[in-house]
C-alpha cells in the first residue's frame, strides 16, 4: 500500500455525541487518480491524529505523498491575505457568492488553532510532509466550472458520494493535497502569490486551487 493522500476538515467538538465534527479521510493515489479508503470523524486534532495513524499502521504505515487541511495554514503580514482576494474574485467571475471566503481573523479556533496544530502533528509523523492548504467550498464550484475539468469532476463526484458534510470536504481537501502532488492544468500554488506569508511551520507550506 503506498501513494496515500490525506484530508483533514477541522471542526468544533461535539460533546453530545460519541464523535466530533473533525473529519478526516485517507485517499490513494493509482495512476494519477485517487481512491476512497477510509474517512471518520473525531473531536480534535490529537483525536484525528491517532485515528488516521491507527488505520495507516493497519494499512502497513505507507509513505504519505501529501496532506490538504480545511483551515488557513498561513497568514499575512498585514492581516487580510492576498490569496482570499483571488478566490473571491474568482468565485464572482462564476457569479458564486464570494463571501464564502472569510477573512482569516474572522474564523473560528476550532479552524484557525486546530488546523495549524494538526499539520504540525502531521510534520512529526512523517518528516517534511507537503501540506496544502484547502478550502473545499470553494474549490469544488470553481473545479465544475471550470473548462477541461469533466475527468476531475467524475472522480471528485465518485470520491465524496455518500459521504456527510464534515468527511466531505475532507475528503475535498485530500483533493486539494492530490492537486500539490499531480499538479493537474488549470490548478496553481496560491501560496506563491502572498506577499511575505507568515506560517508556523519548518519548510513552506502550499495553497492548491484549481485558479491559473
Amino acid at each position: 500500500m503506498a501513494n496515500i493522500v490525506l484530508g483533514f476538515d477541522p471542526g468544533g467538538r461535539n460533546d453530545r455525541g460519541p464523535s466530533g465534527n473533525f473529519g478526516w479521510s485517507i485517499c490513494q493515489m493509482v495512476d494519477g487518480h485517487l481512491e476512497r479508503l477510509k474517512t471518520g470523524l473525531a473531536r480534535d486534532a490529537v483525536d484525528a491524529r491517532d485515528q488516521v495513524r491507527t488505520k495507516l499502521d493497519a494499512l502497513g504505515k505507507p509513505t504519505i505523498l501529501a496532506a490538504g487541511i480545511d483551515a488557513p495554514l498561513f497568514w499575512g503580514r498585514r492581516g487580510n491575505r492576498r490569496v482570499d482576494k483571488v478566490v473571491r474574485n474568482a468565485l464572482k467571475k462564476i457569479q458564486s457568492p464570494a463571501h464564502r471566503v472569510m477573512a482569516v481573523n474572522s474564523l473560528q479556533g476550532a479552524v484557525t488553532v486546530q488546523g495549524p496544530l494538526l499539520g504540525w502533528y502531521l510534520r512529526a509523523y512523517q518528516a517534511g510532509l507537503p501540506l496544502t492548504e484547502a478550502h473545499p467550498a470553494a474549490m469544488w464550484e470553481l473545479l465544475q466550472h471550470q473548462e477541461g475539468s469533466a475527468g476531475t469532476v467524475a472522480m471528485v463526484t465518485c470520491l465524496i458520494a455518500g459521504l456527510t458534510d464534515h468527511k466531505r470536504d475532507a475528503t475535498l481537501a485530500a483533493v486539494s493535497a492530490w492537486a500539490m502532488e499531480h499538479q493537474p492544468p488549470g490548478w496553481s500554488d496560491l501560496y506563491n502569490r502572498e506577499c511575505c506569508p507568515v506560517q508556523p511551520f519548518d519548510t513552506p507550506v502550499s495553497y492548491w486551487m484549481p485558479i491559473p
